[in-house]
């Protein structure tokens, strides 16, 4: 097991100041990092718990249209939202068809904006993956990838 140092800010301003640093990252349901860590795929040297601040959230509906999501807004919330399904029905089908009922209870919308890759060499530590390991490869080029939405690669 790797060591980290785990924090749990107060607030906002708390939660990024602690996560500006090397090796940092965000805790809120850990439906994909706490995998990653399980797998020994990710490292990271601090965990920042923000899953208790309750201003993350919050669905809030402008006046002029827009909406803001809170980055703790849970998948399932956000779906059954009534306006927001109403303005935004192609996401709010996304977010039904995107995963079990179980993980859209769970995963937050902040969370899949900062998930991961799903390649299959990327969760394999023995497997040369350049968005794992900056110049390790990419193995995903030369094997098995007939999954994959391949649209681009480099050295």
């Amino acid at each position: 097991m790797n060591r980290f140092d785990y924090v749990k800010p107060a607030s906002v301003a708390e939660a990024i100041a602690a996560a500006s640093a090397p090796g940092a990252a965000y805790l809120a349901s850990g439906t994909n990092l706490l995998d990653l860590m399980k797998g020994n795929v990710v490292r990271p040297a601090r965990l920042v718990d923000i899953s208790h601040l309750t201003e993350l959230t919050r669905i809030e509906h402008r006046e002029n249209g827009d909406v803001r999501i809170g980055a703790l807004v849970r998948n399932a919330d956000l779906a059954c939202d009534q306006s927001f399904a109403r303005d935004f029905p192609a996401i709010v089908e996304a977010l039904l068809s995107g995963a079990s009922a179980q993980l859209r209870n769970a995963a937050t919308v902040g969370g899949n904006l900062l998930q991961r890759t799903r390649c299959a060499y990327f969760f394999d530590p023995a497997s040369g993956c350049n968005k794992r390991t900056p110049g390790a490869g990419c193995d995903a080029r030369e094997g098995d990838n007939h999954q994959h939405a391949v649209l681009g690669w480099s050295e």
